[in-house]
């Protein structure tokens, strides 16, 4: 596995967004698709990632993690990883929404958006205060959750332990994929689960400042936009990969 990598990233605004870069992106990767996994990790649930890879020039991957992290499907057999979802503690949706039902602040978003593992709100510009607030209320009924708040409105509420970051952890763990030979990609704070793990990571251009503030060593960001960042970003990594290897052969 030393020589080969898993790509999990995120879809809409992190690969989609630009059509020629989505090309682009897919003309790049397929001569050399051997070398890669390639996993889409989205908010949306599976059924509606297989859409848009229907629709655009997006490549075919080997899975899609979907839900926020609540679901990991193999892309070809359309089953789903087994042992997933892996969570802390008590959990059931239908005591958050019953919580958090009279709350104005919240807009429940339609129901396929909604799963069992899965509730998510409108919150338009929800402060650091009212967050903890609805967190804590979820707690004092007695349940593990957490919360990921996006993009100044977009909020879910997940069982503890499972997001984005954790299900990618658990399925590069299943394909054997050690941390430097994991490459995550992303877009907004929804991803930021992703850049805890410990893995590689591309904030592409285009990001909002909630991902471009990260500073660290294991995050690359990106100059282009959308696909093409992707791209960017995997090319830096692999070029940092072959140097280290190049090191590591003169110091033998």
């Amino acid at each position: 596995m030393s020589d080969k990598f898993l790509i999990v990233s995120d879809v809409d605004g992190t690969l989609l967004g630009d059509d020629r870069a989505v090309q682009g992106f897919a003309e790049w990767l397929t001569p050399q698709r051997t070398r890669f996994r390639l996993a889409y990790n989205s908010g949306r649930f599976p059924a509606s990632l297989r859409k848009s890879i229907e629709k655009s020039a997006l490549p075919e991957p080997d899975a899609l993690i979907g839900g926020v992290g609540t679901q990991i499907e193999k892309f070809a057999s359309g089953e789903p990883l087994e042992g997933w979802p892996e969570f802390q503690g008590f959990w059931d949706s239908r005591i958050v929404r019953a919580v958090l039902a009279n709350e104005s602040r919240l807009q429940l978003q339609p129901e396929k958006f909604l799963s069992e593992y899965k509730v998510s709100y409108f919150a338009e510009d929800a402060t650091s205060d009212e967050l903890a607030d609805w967190q804590s209320r979820l707690e004092a009924a007695g349940l593990y959750v957490r919360h990921v708040y996006s993009s100044q409105r977009d909020l879910d509420f997940l069982p503890a332990g499972c997001d984005k970051g954790s299900a990618a952890a658990f399925l590069a763990n299943a394909w054997g994929f050690p941390l430097d030979h994991v490459i995550a990609c992303g877009d907004t704070a929804n991803d930021l689960a992703l850049f805890e793990q410990g893995f590689l990571g591309i904030v592409v251009g285009n990001a909002l400042e909630e991902l471009k503030t990260l500073d660290s060593s294991r995050v690359y960001h990106a100059n282009e936009h959308f696909a093409a960042g992707v791209q960017e970003g995997i090319q830096h990594w692999l070029d940092r990969a072959e140097q280290l290897l190049a090191a590591d052969g003169s110091s033998g």
